[in-house]
């Protein structure tokens, strides 16, 4: 029989295991709320808001006791994102190096232009917006109020319905190029003259061809009209494809024409996501043959008197 001295050493030793085994217990569990806070944290960084999880910590238990925890980190919530059913668009490819450098030397000479009567009226010339970044480029009538008194291109109720049209087809506006047939606002938001459109067409010609894009979407019909040289209305260009140069052009009603009738919306959402079609893959979609007999790929004209811009 052990004595008395002996049973009280091993219960000391026995009572000595079970402390280590108990600490080894809460440090196993700290250590793994440690791992997944860490993973709560980079879960919130993957989701675009990186905020440092707060780490639950035990408070030493009892023996025989379950650890006590504090509320774990909830992820913060994911960013949301416009939710869209198209990939990323494509990269623009196939242009001269210093293609920015050309841009920018025909801007420069359309901010001197006074080849017709619009340069007495004008408070800006309105030449662009847009990176380019994706090789879509939308070609307008001319500039309003709005955008003369700006310096830029759609920036008023229509160019606003622009910008909705163009995330609508999972493109960010300040990524495609955007422009007009004319530089200079006419004057009360009259249709462009013959003339003008004459005098301002070859800037038009040396924008798109230094930039180059996949498909060119035609707003309205004296922008279809002039670069497709026709009289053929609107309602019987749109949503069709047709060749400028080389280029897919698909024409559509103009943003101001949804604007007065809304009933188009519908229209132009077909018509924007052929565009958006041919952009991802521009063999999948044959052009048509060119209207009213208009040669197809033919430049555009440098005089445009024939062409009826008050269809």
């Amino acid at each position: 029989m052990p004595s008395s001295d002996d049973r009280a050493l091993l219960s000391r030793f026995l009572q000595d295991a079970i402390r280590r085994e108990l600490r080894a217990g809460v440090s196993h569990w700290e250590n793994a709320a440690w791992n997944k806070a860490a993973g709560t944290f980079l879960e919130g960084t993957a989701a675009g808001a990186p905020r440092v999880a707060r780490v639950a910590r035990a408070t030493r238990a009892e023996p025989g006791a379950e650890p006590e925890r504090e509320p774990e980190a909830v992820a913060p919530a994911a960013r949301k994102t416009k939710p869209t059913a198209f990939n990323p668009p494509p990269k623009a490819a196939g242009r001269a190096r210093d293609w920015k450098k050309q841009l920018a030397a025909v801007g420069a000479e359309a901010a001197e232009c006074r080849k017709c009567p619009l340069c007495e009226t004008r408070n800006s010339v309105v030449f662009e917006t847009g990176t380019a970044s994706v090789p879509l480029v939308f070609v307008g009538e001319a500039p309003g109020r709005d955008e003369d008194l700006q310096g830029l291109p759609f920036v008023g109720r229509a160019g606003q319905l622009l910008t909705k049209i163009i995330e609508a087809i999972g493109i960010d506006r300040e990524d495609v190029y955007i422009c007009n047939i004319l530089k200079c606002r006419p004057p009360n938001n009259r249709d462009p003259l013959p003339e003008e459109v004459e005098q301002c067409l070859p800037y038009l010609e040396r924008q798109l061809e230094i930039l180059n894009p996949r498909v060119i979407c035609a707003l309205g019909r004296i922008a279809a009209q002039v670069l497709l040289q026709t009289k053929t209305p609107i309602g019987k260009l749109r949503g069709r494809v047709f060749l400028y140069n080389g280029r897919k052009l698909v024409p559509t009603y103009h943003p101001a024409a949804l604007l007065r009738n809304p009933d188009l919306k519908r229209t132009v959402w077909e018509d924007v996501q052929l565009v958006r079609r041919i952009l991802d893959d521009p063999e999948s979609v044959p052009p048509d043959a060119p209207p009213g007999g208009a040669p197809g790929g033919a430049p555009p004209p440098r005089r445009v008197d024939d062409l009826n811009l008050g269809i």
